[in-house]
């Protein structure tokens, strides 16, 4: 009887590192303080086809509930107790060492700065309460709120092979920092006159209004997920960097990203690492009845293509993938 209890205990200590996405897929997004009818219906007409692996919840209190989808996609449900802040499939990860504060540090980022091994870590650049000032990292968090920043961030964690990554998906409130301090940092989500939580309307060009931020509706977030199901098992390799913060890598044969966060122009001739092609850039814009709504990148038969990066553009940062190519 013991041996079997030790072997239940063992079976359920194992399971915690299995996030159980369908397809091996590694990226999910928290719906923070979204609806149980809002959730569902963004599992179906967005997260499942754009290749997200779950959906993150809060829950008040421990409860039983269903959520049905009828759909071909599907979409994995993860849940958390506010009580503990407790995670079922994973567990929590992060540490930003400020020694490392310029971009060409990130060369072995990971398991190379001791963290713990990547089948057991969970990623993300913010979650709900750093943004708003508790907890680790302080100023030092990048949210929304630089959404410049942020979105390089998420890039660079979505395309880097370390870890199980999850996304944010925010509301804004009004901020009120006196003293470093956001005096408003208890502000709950969009509500109704009576308190209830409101509905998160979709825009037409498919971000969100009334409040609900939806990074993850981002199109550059979001084409970074895909970027990451793309390039799923592939070698981190190719990585070159300027000795500050301009750096690019690629993952394999299947994908590249570059970025320029300095004060002034990137323009280099990189290894992309892909076979020779055009492709599109899913930053600037996308792949969309075989034409590209944004930059295209020339790559030559030896895998290298010329990138031009001003450090005054909205996105300094491109990205290419085996799906991108015209």
């Amino acid at each position: 009887m013991k041996l079997l209890i030790l072997a239940a205990l063992l079976g359920l200590s194992l399971a915690q590192f299995n996030p159980n996405t369908r397809d091996g897929k590694t990226a999910i997004v928290h719906l923070f303080e979204w609806r149980w009818a809002d959730i569902a219906a963004e599992c179906e007409r967005y997260l499942g086809p754009n290749g997200f692996g779950g959906v993150q919840v809060f829950l008040n209190a421990l409860i039983c509930f269903e959520i049905q989808i009828h759909s071909k996609t599907t979409i994995e449900l993860f849940t958390l107790k506010k009580q503990n802040h407790g995670r079922a499939g994973m567990k929590h990860h992060c540490c930003c060492p400020e020694a490392h504060n310029t971009a060409f540090c990130f060369r072995n980022w990971g398991e190379g700065w001791g963290f713990m091994s990547s089948d057991k870590s969970l990623v993300f650049v913010d979650n709900h309460d750093n943004q708003r000032g508790h907890g680790a990292g302080g100023a030092s968090i990048v949210t929304f709120w630089d959404a410049r920043l942020y979105k390089m961030a998420v890039a660079f964690m979505l395309a880097h092979p370390y870890g199980f990554t999850r996304v944010m998906s925010s509301y804004r409130w009004d901020r009120n920092i006196v003293n470093g301090v956001d005096q408003n940092d208890w502000q709950g989500p969009p509500s109704n006159g009576d308190g209830s939580t409101k509905p998160v309307p979709i825009n037409p060009d498919s971000t969100c209004g009334d409040g609900w931020v939806c990074e993850h509706r981002w199109r550059q977030i979001k084409n970074m997920v895909a970027f990451r199901n793309v390039v799923n098992g592939q070698a981190f390799s190719n990585w070159w960097d300027n000795g500050d913060n301009q750096i690019s890598f690629s993952r394999g044969n299947k994908g590249f990203l570059v970025i320029n966060n300095d004060d002034w122009e990137l323009n280099e001739t990189l290894n992309t690492g892909l076979p020779g092609g055009t492709y599109c850039d899913v930053i600037s814009g996308q792949k969309e009845s075989g034409r590209c709504t944004g930059k295209e990148v020339v790559v030559g038969g030896d895998g290298r293509a010329s990138f031009r990066i001003s450090n005054q553009e909205e996105d300094p940062f491109i990205a290419i993938h085996a799906d991108s190519k015209l």
